[in-house]
């Protein structure tokens, strides 16, 4: 009876000792020990240690905290002398979180300037060669875009007083859409009075209007300061699909791991048991193969959507898949920006 016992007792020791070191639901269930075919060894993480006698990778931009004053913290426009602009959040406390840095790159990728612009209560219009800041109570202007000159300059206000009549305002206003080379609308209220402002260039000057309004305007796009800007590229945009310019060589597993989707919206998630490894990418910068590697990778294909790779990264077993989109803007004059998430954007090039 005793032995009995003990045996018993030995068994539910080994019980307990595969419970707690070796658990049913286990993360991590399967390990690859097929080693990586050689021709992807040389592939490398697009980083600031990148290394290559071809291409040149530096990060160019990154941000600490996206504000809610744009949908992304990083955005690239086209602008005036055949550059871009890298508009990008500078938040990093409470105090900065609707400030902005904007960088030139020139036509051949190279960083020419740079200027850091305080909110201050002021949001900023690019508009070819001007930088327009307006408010809701005065505006200047800069050239920084065309000649790097930073001095501000006041816009001259027309009818701040409101004495002009209405009739006097709207005859001006219809003159301005007819002749001015820009002009845009703003709402805003000041004093519990609401205001329509028209921004316009004309006789080389910037000049403010206001037109005193019964009720607040919404400003339909064609007529505000947005439609004179054409973003190229935005950090952290979210796809299912692999971009055409850029194809996934191979998929190197590592382990098989559970982690989870993360749904949202008060329908939780779910679990997931797949493998995770090292993604092999190729895109082309400067006419030329630009081959890169993605570690913690997993790929995951679907009979519902026609086995259509979606891709994910996890950073560790039992965490939540946060989704991968290889995303690149190639330049039309031989380089690239890579943002392999919301808070990072790399600029390449052929040396």
């Amino acid at each position: 009876m005793k032995k009995m016992w003990l045996w018993i007792g030995i068994i539910i020791i080994i019980a307990l000792g595969i419970y707690i070191f070796y658990p049913i639901d286990k993360l991590i269930i399967a390990r690859n020990d097929k080693p990586l075919d050689r021709k992807y060894a040389a592939f490398q993480e697009i980083n600031k240690h990148y290394r290559s006698n071809v291409f040149e990778v530096s990060l160019v931009a990154q941000v600490v905290v996206s504000s809610l004053a744009s949908p992304n913290p990083i955005r690239i426009f086209s602008s005036v002398n055949n550059q871009v602009i890298i508009d990008c959040d500078a938040t990093v406390d409470e105090e900065t979180k609707y400030d902005n840095r904007y960088y030139k790159i020139d036509k051949t990728g190279a960083i020419t300037d740079s200027i850091y612009v305080a909110g201050n209560g002021y949001w900023t219009q690019f508009i070819d060669d001007f930088m327009v800041y307006t408010s809701d109570k005065h505006a200047y202007y800069n050239t920084w875009p065309l000649n790097g000159d930073a001095t501000k300059r006041k816009v001259i206000e027309l009818n701040a007083d409101s004495s002009w009549t209405n009739e006097k305002v709207e005859a001006t206003i219809n003159k301005i859409k007819t002749s001015a080379k820009y002009w845009f609308f703003n709402s805003v209220v000041n004093n519990d009075v609401k205001y329509r402002q028209i921004y316009f260039y004309a006789d080389e000057k910037w000049q403010l209007l206001w037109q005193k309004m019964e009720g607040y305007m919404n400003v339909p796009d064609e007529e505000s300061s947005s439609r004179y800007r054409k973003d190229v590229f935005r950090s952290g945009e979210v796809s299912f699909e692999i971009p055409k310019n850029v194809k996934l060589l191979h998929f190197h597993p590592k382990e098989k791991m559970k982690y989870y989707h993360i749904i949202g919206g008060g329908d939780g998630g779910f679990g997931v048991y797949n493998w995770r490894g090292q993604g092999f990418f190729e895109t082309h910068i400067a006419g030329r193969n630009f081959e890169f590697m993605v570690p913690d990778l997993v790929v995951e294909k679907e009979k519902h959507n026609g086995y259509t790779p979606h891709l994910y990264q996890v950073w560790e077993a039992g965490s939540s898949a946060e989704l991968y989109n290889p995303a690149f803007y190639h330049s039309p004059n031989g380089f690239s920006f890579y943002a392999p998430n919301y808070r990072q954007l790399f600029l390449i090039k052929a040396k």
